[in-house]
């Protein structure tokens, strides 16, 4: 993975997310999707913070919320995504740019 790449699939996974909350935005978890996104984005890619592995996975819980809510969705690239996001946030800092 590389930083270009976890940021395209966030940017994408954020557009779908945000569509997601604006068309029910009482539904908790289109709501905790959108929001782990922005914050991922503001905290991880435009303030460079560093996350640990176990950190990362306790504040931004969208991998694991993803497989379990989406699972038996074959070829769902969303749900991919949000895996790979998880997967990315703790190494982001040390992943080549291209």
């Amino acid at each position: 993975m590389t930083k270009s790449y976890f940021r395209q699939i966030l940017e994408t996974a954020l557009k779908i997310a945000k569509e997601d909350y604006e068309q029910q935005p009482n539904l908790p978890i289109n709501k905790s999707f959108y929001f782990q996104l922005l914050d991922i984005k503001k905290t991880v890619i435009n303030e460079n913070h560093v996350y640990s592995l176990e950190d990362s996975k306790k504040k931004y819980p969208l991998g694991i919320m993803a497989i379990r809510n989406f699972e038996g969705y074959n070829d769902f690239d969303y749900k991919d995504m949000l895996v790979d996001i998880s997967y990315g946030i703790s190494r982001y800092p040390k992943m080549p740019e291209k």
